[in-house]
């Protein structure tokens, strides 16, 4: 895998993490409705509800909770309530500084510098993706080892701890480093 197509990978693959949190932030903003009989209060507009989801996140991201902190800088990184890098980095980093794998993975991919090359910090990025591969994180793995398989970035080339990290990965259940272990297989 060339380091463009693997960059461009590593986009795709945090474009549906950042969604999935999004999705999951809005799926827990629902409430029940109220019981039958019961007056119902006026409904909050959309903009109350995301308003009031993100207030709640942020406090519960400043309290230290890891998952909330890694929500919050998703929301800053995708524009809600607006875009700001810098919040998103800040964030994330909290997060991955204590071991939250996605986060460190999050701040990986902000560290290539493909959203705002200001960002672009490839010591940094090799460190968060290296730790986020470390814990676990299949997505890191493959991504690891196609720079490895490659020899990208910098990266000495390294069939065998290619072949490691996509067996990992692989193990994990995810399809693509299944795939990248067979052509690495063949040759």
């Amino acid at each position: 895998m060339s380091i463009p197509r693997a960059l461009a990978r590593l986009s795709c693959i945090a474009a549906f993490v950042l969604l999935g949190a999004c999705v999951q932030q809005q799926q827990q903003a629902t409430t029940p409705p109220p019981a039958p009989g019961q007056p119902q209060a006026p409904a909050p507009t959309q903009q109350e509800q995301q308003t009031s989801e993100f207030e709640r996140i942020r406090q519960q991201a400043m309290r230290g909770d890891l998952d909330s902190q890694y929500q919050l800088a998703s929301l800053y990184f995708a524009g809600k309530p607006q875009k700001d890098l810098k919040q998103a980095e800040y964030w994330w980093k909290q997060a991955a500084d204590k071991g939250h794998s996605q986060s460190a993975f999050s701040l990986a991919f902000l560290y290539t510098g493909r959203t705002d090359p200001a960002f672009a910090d490839q010591r940094a990025m090799f460190k968060y993706l290296n730790q986020a591969s470390a814990s676990g994180n299949a997505m890191a793995q493959h991504v690891l080892g196609g720079m490895y398989a490659q020899g990208a970035e910098g990266l000495k080339r390294d069939p065998y701890q290619a072949r490691a990290l996509f067996q990992s990965a692989c193990d994990r259940q995810f399809a693509p480093s299944c795939e990248a272990l067979k052509k690495l297989q063949m040759n």
